[in-house]
Formats: structure tokens, sequence, C-alpha cells
């Protein structure tokens, strides 16, 4: 558990770090590109794809970093008006289903980043399969994430006692 919890904690300050940079390189080009669209009277024909990708990369491990901390929507009406046993039984089982889903998620993307290495985009002339490994490696840090939230379960730590 102790190696999954680090592995995590790596996992997000990566996907952290990606964000801030993806986040900042759309608030660099954007401007640029008003500029030399409207000062200069030339436009860029990248950028609109670069921030397209870099929002991409964005959203899939910001979406990633925000499940860790608990930032995602949800509603616990159904899950609040349980006795504790059944909503934790409950709250298993939607773990598992996440868990299921960002397998399936990871495994399609991994195939879709594979399938897409020879092709390249139309303006950048970069690898689609860099713009499509955003999908498996967000979807595969939900899953550690799901899967640490899964074995913290109480009941499940230390044989159950809990």
């Amino acid at each position: 558990m102790s190696l999954l919890v680090k592995m995590n904690g790596g996992l997000i300050k990566m996907a952290n770090f990606l964000v801030i940079i993806s986040m900042a390189a759309i608030a660099i080009v954007i401007p640029y590109e008003v500029f030399c669209r409207y000062v200069l009277n030339s436009m860029n024909t990248w950028s609109s794809e670069f921030c397209m990708y870099s929002l991409v990369w964005a959203s899939m491990l910001g979406g990633a970093a925000g499940l860790s901390k608990g930032f995602q929507v949800g509603i616990t009406s159904l899950i609040d008006s349980l006795s504790k046993k059944n909503a934790k039984i409950l709250q298993g089982v939607i773990y598992v289903l996440i868990l299921i889903f960002t397998a399936i998620m990871t495994f399609y993307g991994t195939f879709q980043v594979f399938a897409n290495l020879r092709q390249t985009s139309s303006s950048m002339g970069i690898s689609m399969s860099i713009p499509y490994a955003a999908l498996p490696l967000g979807f595969f840090i939900m899953f550690t994430t799901t899967l640490e939230q899964l074995l913290e379960l109480p009941g499940l730590q230390s044989g159950g006692r809990n």
C-alpha cells in the first residue's frame, strides 16, 4: 500500500507540473497569436493546434489530479441516506466501477497512441501519438488514485478491523 501511495504522490506531482506547463503555454501562445494577427497582420498556422493539444493535456492530467484531491462533482444523497455499512459497500462498488472504466480507457487510449504513431498533425507536423498520450496517462493516474481510495476504505485496512 505504501508503494502505491508513493507512486501516486509522484504521478500527481508530475500531473500538476504538466498542467501548469500546459496552461502557461496556452497563456503565452494565445496573446502572442492575437498580437501577430492584429498588429503584424500575420497568422501562425500552428498556434490553435498547439493550444488545443495543450488543453487536452491540461484537462486529462488536471482531471486526474483533481480526482486525487476529491474535486470531482458527486451527488452523495444516496450514500448519505444509507447506513454506514451500506454506504461503505456502495462506495466500494462505485470504486470498482470506476476502476473498470479507467482500465478500459487506459487500454484503448494506449491502443490509440500506437495506432497513431505514424499520423502527423496538420499544422505542427508532430506525431498524433503525442496528443493521444494524454488519454492513457490521465486515465492510468485516475485508475491508481481510485485503487488507493478503494484500499483506504474502512474495513479493507488492517485485515478488516476498521
